[in-house]
Parts: structure tokens; sequence; C-alpha cells
């Protein structure tokens, strides 16, 4: 398998944050006429954000990494460890790609898409474009379920006190995940 060259993989990364965020800011301030900053940070203490936002991204990434080892997601895991897993040997891609995932989805998401679509919509629009809820494969569907409410929670969580949280939590989870795709990738022998 071909390895994505770093700059390609750190472009995707900014396309993410700047595009993707830069959308979803542009929504915000421009056509909905709300205040990002408050938007971000809410009315909640930083304190409870900081608390929040890994508890909810580690309990998220938890119960993801559950479902996806199961015995019947074996071909899901699988596939998508030889998908990541060549292009994640450095903690500081999956670092850097996972934070630009979860400030610039979460801005365009949780930001400005749910204040127009609403918290379930929002949560399903997401993970279907991440394409974990096509029904002809119930092991993936079973898993865009999940993700499906855990999404569900990250809006209802941005609702009640600003984007930080939902942003450190999504950043983790997919710290998380990328790491361990990347371990079952490189404990088969399949490193590049």
């Amino acid at each position: 398998m071909n390895v994505m060259p770093r700059g390609v993989l750190h472009a995707l990364a900014w396309a993410t944050l700047l595009v993707m965020g830069g959308i979803g800011a542009w929504s915000v301030v421009v056509l909905q006429h709300r205040d990002l900053w408050h938007l971000l940070l809410g009315d909640r203490p930083v304190m409870s954000v900081l608390v929040v936002g890994p508890v909810l991204g580690l309990a998220t990434a938890w119960g993801a990494w559950w479902i996806i080892s199961r015995p019947r997601l074996d071909n899901v895991r699988y596939t998508y460890s030889e998908m990541i897993g060549p292009w994640m040997a450095r903690w500081t891609d999956r670092w850097f790609l996972s934070f630009c995932a979860g400030v610039g989805e979460e801005l365009l998401f949780r930001g400005a898409l749910q204040h127009w679509s609403g918290v379930p919509l929002t949560a399903f629009i997401f993970v279907a474009v991440h394409g974990y809820l096509d029904p002809r494969k119930l092991p993936l569907f079973i898993y865009g379920l999940y993700m499906t409410g855990a999404m569900m929670v990250f809006g209802l969580v941005a609702e009640a006190g600003g984007l930080l949280a939902p942003m450190i939590a999504h950043t983790l989870v997919d710290v998380v995940l990328l790491r361990r795709l990347r371990a079952e990738y490189a404990g088969r022998g399949s490193t590049p």
C-alpha cells in the first residue's frame, strides 16, 4: 500500500481546519449573527469545560473501540486499520490531524449546521458524511448508530456549554481511534 506523503496529510488536515472551520465560523458570524467567542466558550466556567471535554472524548472513544473490537466487526476494523495505519506512524501526525478535525468539523457541524437543523439531524448528517451509516453494511451501520448517539451528546453539550468541550472531545476520540488503528496495523507487520 502506498503511504500518503506527510505534506498531503498535513494539507488535508489544514483544509479541514481552515475550510470547514472557516465556513462554520463565517456562517455563525455572518449568516446567523451570533457571537463566535460566546459560541466557543458558552456560559460555563472554563474548568468545567476542561473536565467535560476529556471525559466525554475518552468515554466516547472507549465505547467506539469496544464496538469496533467485536468479532463481528473484524472486517471493518481491518479495513480501517489498512486505510489509516500506513499514514499514522507518527504520534504528532495523529494529534495534528485530530486537532484539525476536532476544531474544523465542530465549528461547521455543531457550530453552524446544528443551529439550523437541530441536534439529531446534525448528528445524523455528521455520521453519514463519514460513511458509517450504510445499511448494506450492517456491522458498520451498528457502529454508525453508536456514533450518531455520541454525536447527539456532543450536540447537547455544545448547546449547554459551548463548542470548546465538544472540540476537545472530538480531538481525543480521533487521537485514541487513530492510535488504536495504527497499533492494529503495525501489529500485523504491515508497516511500510
